[in-house]
């Protein structure tokens, strides 16, 4: 079994954290080490993982790892992945792809001029609701989908924590809620569909966190050039007190079915001691992380396409763009 070398280009997302634990687990994958540009969360990460340190994205790109992992704040993954591209490496990259179109596309572009594999972290798409959705719509047993509602509901990231407060920090984030929770709805709508937008309207909303300087709610509608229409509700809603983080919701309005997802409601509730008066949910699900990054590895090390890319997450992104213009606009823009 070939070995995989795996470098982590920060821990500013949390979803490093998973995804160290699921490659840790693997044992096919090592980790070459990380690089982290904010030094008190670099010291505490060398400390609590006793992984090797690299000063900065370019040094990293140029250790003997055979990818990068990308899991620094929103507006940096064009540098880390760049650097990573530029040095012969496959990168592996979390939502959103980038924070423009245009430095998604540098990205798309590079990777296919230097024969490198782009690989866009949608886990939602390795879990087996999904996966069964999937197979409904192909297979004609749904019939023609005349409209899709979805939500991706969750809890504000601690803005007053230091390592987690870039989220709602536009310059770092891109946005806020409509950014970071549109595309995980949006990729499993192109997905599912195959559809081809037309137009899109969004309002991107502060309505529950007075000391952020980007939204925290959001609609958005897709008008799809068949004439059908999907809409997603992406917010950061949940209280910190909220069992889990939220969810992700879809309402597939088929001819022959209609079909639910409630993709993390595979729960059970704790009460305990420990936890004063609040309850906590503990998850028996699927665990889509592993599954997604097991078949990005197995990609990797078997040379075959990724089977989530670079182009899956620049269209993602554009949905969360076009709702940005369409709110500032106040009309539906034009795809």
């Amino acid at each position: 079994m070939k070995k995989i070398s795996i470098g982590i280009a920060s821990f500013a997302h949390m979803h490093a954290y998973s995804y160290l634990n699921v490659f840790k687990h693997m044992n096919n994958v090592d980790i070459a080490g990380f690089c982290d540009l904010d030094e008190n969360r670099a010291e505490r990460i060398r400390s609590e993982f006793n992984l090797p340190f690299f000063a900065d994205y370019d040094a990293l790109a140029r250790s003997d790892a055979d990818a990068i992992l990308v899991t620094t704040e929103n507006v940096r993954h064009v540098d880390a992945a760049i650097a990573a591209l530029e040095n012969g490496k496959d990168v592996i990259v979390e939502k959103p792809i980038a924070t423009r179109l245009d430095d998604a596309q540098k990205m798309i572009d590079l990777a296919r001029e230097n024969e490198r594999k782009l690989f866009q972290c949608y886990p939602c798409r390795f879990h087996p609701s999904a996966r069964k959705v999937k197979d409904l719509i192909a297979s004609g047993a749904a019939g023609d989908v005349q409209g899709i509602t979805a939500t991706n509901h969750g809890c504000m990231p601690d803005h007053e924590n230091p390592e987690t407060a870039w989220f709602s920090t536009k310059e770092l984030a891109g946005g806020g809620a409509v950014m970071d929770h549109t595309t995980h709805a949006a990729d499993l709508i192109f997905w599912f569909t195959d559809w081809i937008p037309a137009s899109v309207f969004g309002i991107a909303r502060r309505l529950f966190h007075g000391d952020i300087n980007c939204d925290d709610a959001g609609m958005v509608l897709i008008n799809f050039d068949n004439g059908i229409a999907a809409s997603i509700d992406p917010s950061w809603s949940r209280p910190v007190s909220f069992p889990t983080w939220g969810d992700l919701t879809m309402i597939i309005y088929g001819t022959k079915m209609t079909i639910t997802i409630d993709m993390f409601n595979q729960n059970i509730n704790v009460f305990s001691n420990s936890a004063k008066k609040n309850a906590t949910w503990q998850s028996f699900g699927s665990d889509a992380d592993a599954q997604m990054l097991e078949s990005y590895i197995s990609a990797i090390a078997n040379d075959t396409d990724p089977p989530v890319g670079g182009e899956d997450g620049y269209k993602a992104l554009k949905v969360a763009l076009k709702a940005y213009e369409s709110s500032d606009k106040g009309t539906f823009v034009d795809w």
